[in-house]
């Protein structure tokens, strides 16, 4: 049977695998209302992807805002305390581009976890991350970084602040030729320039990543960054799919640390992006440390068929078997984990896995 599409029509079975994921962790389910007030998102507007944030005059007077971020309410929300706040959510958010530009409900789901982070905790949202990747396609790619890295090469060099996030910009675009002429324009050695030219077209699995950064001399401002790099990579061992890319960086008003992108193939774009935010911890004025990540569910429609989950695991066709032996039979087959389907007849455009006809004789499998 030919496997269609995963994310066909509505997001139900995707957002069904990302909570079984993230529960098994236990994440608690966040909700949030599709209005909140203005003030939170205008003060952290550069953080939202897009600028533009649909706004009303409440009935009380208050300037709302449709939701454009779910991560600020989030943190907003939150309570310190000694334990960790672990929260998954599955929402739509509210964003247009630019001011020109309509406004678009984007389906998303994802998870925060806020505390004093450790190894354990870092370690565990990047695998959530892969996984939830892993729901989506047999075959992806988280890519990895670590915004302390290049920017503390580039500190030890003692490159100008303002040449600097000229760097960083066109080592995120891979641009080996325009960053070459930069650096020496502003007067770095040859010795410098072919280690930036070595780290931007760094790319490899995690593991063996870490061992090529190992052998550069990246200096004393990044040493922090790469003992973490390399404890990671001792946590997450070989697994598959996790790649190191020192081009990736984010806002550094907000994060710091590790941040992470996932990509699918035939989807152009990220589908998950996060990675660890204290800055915007400290924005909102919570001393503790933060990381999450958020999938993009809308660009899920761009997946080709195949590689996806079917609708269910094991179809089983009633030919006129006795109930009590075919709920035994179904009962046993959930039990171990699978989702089974029972029906009298093939459903157009249902697909499974395994095909098994259940009849007074038993169970048949074709």
């Amino acid at each position: 049977m030919e496997k269609k599409a995963w994310n066909n029509g509505p997001f139900g079975d995707i957002e069904g695998a990302l909570r079984e994921l993230f529960e098994s962790r236990g994440y608690v389910r966040y909700r949030m209302s599709k209005f909140e007030e203005y003030d939170l998102y205008a003060k952290n507007r550069s953080f939202i992807t897009g600028e533009a944030i649909l706004t009303f005059t409440d009935t009380d007077g208050r300037l709302m805002a449709l939701k454009p971020d779910v991560t600020l309410s989030v943190i907003r929300n939150t309570v310190p305390g000694t334990s960790l706040k672990k929260v998954y959510y599955s929402e739509s958010v509210y964003r247009a581009k630019d001011a020109s530009s309509g406004f678009s409900e984007i389906p998303q789901a994802g998870l925060e976890c806020i505390g004093e982070l450790n190894l354990y905790s870092v370690c565990e949202v990047i695998s959530m991350a892969a996984q939830a990747l892993e729901e989506m396609s047999r075959v992806y790619v988280l890519d990895l970084s670590h915004m302390a890295l290049l920017s503390g090469v580039l500190e030890d060099m003692d490159v100008p602040a303002g040449c600097r996030e000229e760097l960083l910009r066109l080592a995120e675009e891979k641009n080996a030729h325009e960053l070459r002429a930069l650096a020496q324009r502003n007067g770095l050695s040859p010795e410098d320039i072919r280690l930036l030219e070595k780290l931007i077209r760094l790319r490899a699995p995690l593991r063996d990543g870490v061992r090529q950064l190992s052998a550069l001399p990246l200096g004393n401002n990044a040493a922090g960054a790469l003992t973490e790099l390399a404890r990671l990579a001792r946590v997450l061992g070989a697994r598959e799919g996790i790649f190191l890319d020192l081009s990736l960086r984010a806002d550094p008003r907000y994060y710091n640390g590790v941040v992470m992108r996932g990509y699918l193939p035939g989807v152009p774009t990220a589908v998950l992006s996060g990675g660890r935010y204290d800055g915007l911890m400290r924005r909102l004025h919570r001393e503790s440390g933060a990381m999450g990540f958020a999938v993009y569910l809308n660009l899920l429609q761009r997946l080709p068929s195949g590689g996806t989950r079917p609708d269910a695991d094991v179809l089983v066709i009633d030919a006129g078997a006795d109930p009590l032996e075919l709920a035994d039979y179904t009962r046993e087959l959930r039990g171990g984990g699978l989702r089974v389907r029972v029906d009298r007849a093939v459903p157009e455009g249902f697909t499974f896995g395994r095909l098994v006809t259940f009849d007074r004789e038993g169970g048949h499998e074709s």
